[in-house]
């Protein structure tokens, strides 16, 4: 019985959380537009002011700005025939901050990032990602075009739905009473 209560805990803290992901492209001299995705798989988990999360993934296609060709512009520049999947491979934080293991374009960098619980079982969360530490470069990539750029700093944002855990300590059996069975 005890086997299969935790693999039932195993299970359900395995399932995938979806959560909704906003990214927000400052250009340069002024204005930006905004991108938005569903965040797939993954485990987020929290406890006590501390966070965990691993294997979540936006698929890169699904990234929308509204206007079809800056989608396709984008696509180009994620390369999502090669990368089809912007991923978070880890993240983990306590008081509100952490630091995450960023995948885009392949190339993975770690990234700090700043979390608040909300009502209803939710995490928010806030990063910034530097198109240079992903390897992106304005010319070769193409991020500038008739004095409009794309700034170097990305803002991403989101909400993820948490699910609560708490480590169990396991019962230490008087050494007594396990010589007197």
């Amino acid at each position: 019985m005890k086997k299969l209560l935790v693999i039932m805990t195993f299970l359900v803290s395995s399932f995938s959380l979806a959560g909704d992901v906003r990214v927000l492209v400052g250009l340069s001299p002024a204005g930006s537009f905004e991108a938005q995705a569903k965040i797939h798989n993954g485990v987020v988990k929290t406890s006590k002011g501390k966070f965990f999360a691993r294997n979540m993934y936006v698929y890169a296609k699904d990234l929308k700005t509204g206007i079809g060709l800056r989608d396709d512009h984008l696509y180009k520049r994620l390369d999502l025939k090669k990368h089809p999947k912007i991923k978070v491979l880890k993240a983990v934080g306590k008081s509100g901050k952490g630091v995450a293991i960023v995948e885009i374009r392949g190339v993975k960098k770690k990234v700090p990032f700043k979390f608040s619980k909300k009502s209803g079982g939710k995490v928010a969360f806030d990063m910034d990602i530097v198109l240079k530490d992903f390897k992106f470069d304005k010319k070769k990539d193409g991020l500038s075009y008739m004095g409009i750029g794309v700034k170097d700093k990305i803002s991403i944002s989101g909400m993820l739905k948490s699910m609560k855990y708490v480590a169990k300590k396991k019962k230490k059996r008087n050494s007594r009473a396990l010589a007197s069975e």
